[in-house]
């Protein structure tokens, strides 16, 4: 009997992306296995080796992880995923007001290109940049060294996405905090028509006494960046490419997304 793991999918979840999931001959393994094994890797956080026996050989994981970040399948089964979570809510499937925030994290020892850092939050590794709408829905992610200033990260995110991302087109509006008051917001508003505002109104019942101060909107992306670290694969930047860097922060949401369309 195949020994089950909180990671699997259930069968609504399987049918709601196998659809998505573009294969040319039919595979030796079967791919809600594969899947399962890069859901279980990135919420455990082993390694590749280590994917546990009644998976496919991790040489196959790898493989089909691999070939779906290169040709955008997890990007994609991503934004369908983010449409179809709106429509249920009662939202248009596309959203026309978005929120940036830059996170921060430590390399590790396999991690190693690509490095730098961050100045202010005294972390050497890489920065992830994460667009999202005003439900948390990850519209966009972008990956750099750590010493790239946020201004310019957000400008090299948003420059990337636009182009290739439909779920970006109708935005007209753009939440950040005030290290993307600068540069980003001069490309964004002259180059793009996109209004970018800066907000400075607290959300309501916070303690008086708080250090931390909580931001009306900014918040919404601080909770997806919490919710992006319950998978223990994205607790630091393992990853020997920006890539595959990219494509664990895709996989994590759609872990999350996943369960609430099929809730």
């Amino acid at each position: 009997m195949q020994k089950t793991y909180s990671s699997d999918l259930t069968a609504s979840q399987w049918q709601a992306i196998e659809k998505l999931i573009e294969v040319k001959r039919k595979s030796v393994h079967s791919l809600k296995l594969v899947v399962e094994a890069v859901f279980y890797l990135t919420k455990n956080g082993s390694n590749w080796r280590d994917i546990p026996q009644g998976f496919p050989p991790w040489q196959t994981v790898y493989w089909y992880f691999r070939k779906w970040s290169r040709n955008g399948t997890w990007k994609l089964i991503a934004s369908e995923l983010t449409m179809l979570h709106r429509q249920k809510a009662g939202k248009q499937s596309v959203p026309t007001v978005a929120i940036i925030d830059a996170q921060s994290v430590k390399n590790s020892a396999t991690a190693t290109q690509h490095i730098g850092f961050d100045g202010g939050k005294l972390i050497k590794g890489r920065k992830r940049l994460l667009i999202v709408d005003t439900m948390g829905h990850l519209l966009w992610t972008h990956v750099c060294p750590a010493n790239l200033a946020d201004g310019k990260a957000g400008v090299a995110c948003w420059e990337e996405a636009e182009q290739v991302n439909p779920l970006l087109e109708d935005l007209v509006l753009m939440y950040a905090d005030k290290t993307f008051g600068g540069h980003f917001k001069d490309q964004l508003e002259t180059m793009y028509a996109m209004r970018v505002e800066i907000p400075k109104e607290p959300v309501n019942d916070q303690p008086t006494d708080s250090k931390l101060v909580i931001h009306k909107w900014r918040w919404v992306v601080e909770r997806t960046i919490s919710w992006l670290a319950n998978n223990r694969r994205l607790a630091r930047d393992y990853e020997r490419t920006l890539l595959s860097a990219r494509n664990f922060i895709w996989i994590a949401h759609i872990r999350r997304t996943l369960k609430c369309v099929c809730r």
